[in-house]
């Protein structure tokens, strides 16, 4: 049975001492977790996911926090995968041959297990509601007695939007693959190939230099459909002069990269190269604009009143731009209604695009650093060039 591959690693530094103190805040003395993107912050197993749920699994990874131990819960067939995290694991049977398959009811004896085991302080407990399934919710709520449980949904991805050291390097391992992929779009691009082909020569190129499967979430839209923002590969074949958007969401080791670009299959209509140049001098402005205090909305009207210039029926119905981590979009938005700041160590997506109606479109996206003193540049895509390829 086939199992997630693992990397030996130490966990993100600090997210453990980051929880505990947001749990104390709110005087809650344990924590029920249950969101993919949490357990990799907390713990670095990251959950096989191309497959979708699988019937093996009863619900996804668990994480039971209390005085400052984790433990992780996992199906057996996760085991060797859970072996990143050098806390405590536990154990369930997932897939069984001589019995039906139960893999639900053996989580929950398995969790009211480690809850039981951990003499609850009589406080009440943290849980992600969210995405925990019912049957467990019951076991939780049975085994805490009389605690109450507090849904902390809406907090967490505010404790994962700084991110340490160590989840910085695994951003930029991630991103060193997106930047392979848009090579790999550049030298396999030419007019009369197929969206599907060009993603098939891309995919190929990321998964040798990984030396294996990694999950992706990707447009690849060329001619009038790359005015529909975006879209999987079709058979549809790439015609002489257009643009070609291929935005790239690549995870490795828990942790996500995301950038767009723009390549031409050929010299574009006039229209489509001033497009790609508007939103290249968006870009840039947004990016030397990025330093640790800005209020995030301000770099979404920078890069609307930059896109604006185009004119005439194009339109940017999208956000600017997002965080990266443990999930593709974490936090902060870059939006209109975001008043929050940026802060040192916060790793975000800027991308402005320009679509045109019946034309084409344009996309162009780079991840960003925030330091202490300013911004750094991750992504190196775009830097290379030239847009204009096949």
């Amino acid at each position: 049975m086939a199992t997630t591959p693992a990397r030996r690693e130490p966990h993100p530094e600090g997210a453990p001492a980051r929880l505990e103190a947001f749990l104390e805040s709110r005087s809650l003395g344990a924590a029920l977790l249950s969101n993919p993107g949490t357990i990799t912050w907390l713990t670095g197993y990251s959950a096989p996911i191309e497959s979708g749920p699988s019937p093996f699994d009863g619900g996804p990874a668990l994480a039971w926090v209390q005085g400052g131990r984790v433990t992780l819960i996992v199906s057996d067939a996760e085991r060797a995968a859970a072996d990143v995290f050098e806390g405590h694991v536990e154990e369930y049977a997932g897939y069984t041959l001589d019995a039906p398959i139960d893999a639900f009811r053996h989580a929950g004896d398995v969790l009211a297990s480690v809850i039981a085991g951990a003499r609850g302080s009589g406080r009440d407990a943290a849980i992600e509601l969210d995405t925990l399934p019912g049957s467990l919710l019951r076991v939780a709520e049975r085994a805490l007695g009389g605690s109450r449980l507090i849904a902390i949904d809406d907090d967490l991805p505010a404790l994962r939007a700084v991110k340490s050291p160590a989840e910085i390097a695994r951003i930029r391992a991630a991103l060193e693959l997106c930047d392979i992929a848009h090579g790999a779009a550049r030298s396999g691009l030419r007019a009369g190939i197929t969206e599907i082909d060009l993603w098939n020569h891309v995919r190929a190129a990321v998964e040798r230099a990984a030396g294996g499967r990694i999950p992706a979430l990707v447009d690849v839209v060329a001619g009038s459909r790359a005015a529909e923002i975006g879209g999987p590969p079709t058979d549809r074949p790439i015609g002489r002069g257009d643009a070609v958007i291929l935005d790239v969401v690549l995870r490795r080791d828990g942790y996500w990269g995301d950038t767009a670009a723009t390549w031409f299959a050929g010299e574009p209509v006039a229209e489509l190269r001033r497009a790609y140049d508007t939103a290249r001098t968006a870009l840039r402005r947004a990016v030397a604009t990025v330093r640790p205090g800005l209020e995030v909305r301000a770099l979404d009207v920078l890069l609307r009143s930059e896109t604006a210039t185009f004119g005439g029926s194009a339109s940017y119905p999208h956000h600017s731009g997002h965080g990266i981590g443990t999930t593709y979009h974490d936090p902060p938005r870059i939006v209109p209604y975001d008043t929050g700041r940026l802060a040192p160590g916060m790793v975000i997506t800027l991308e402005p695009g320009v679509y045109i109606p019946g034309i084409g479109g344009v996309r162009l996206e780079d991840v960003v650093l925030v330091t202490d003193d300013g911004s750094e540049l991750l992504s190196r895509h775009l830097v290379e060039g030239p847009e204009v390829v096949g």
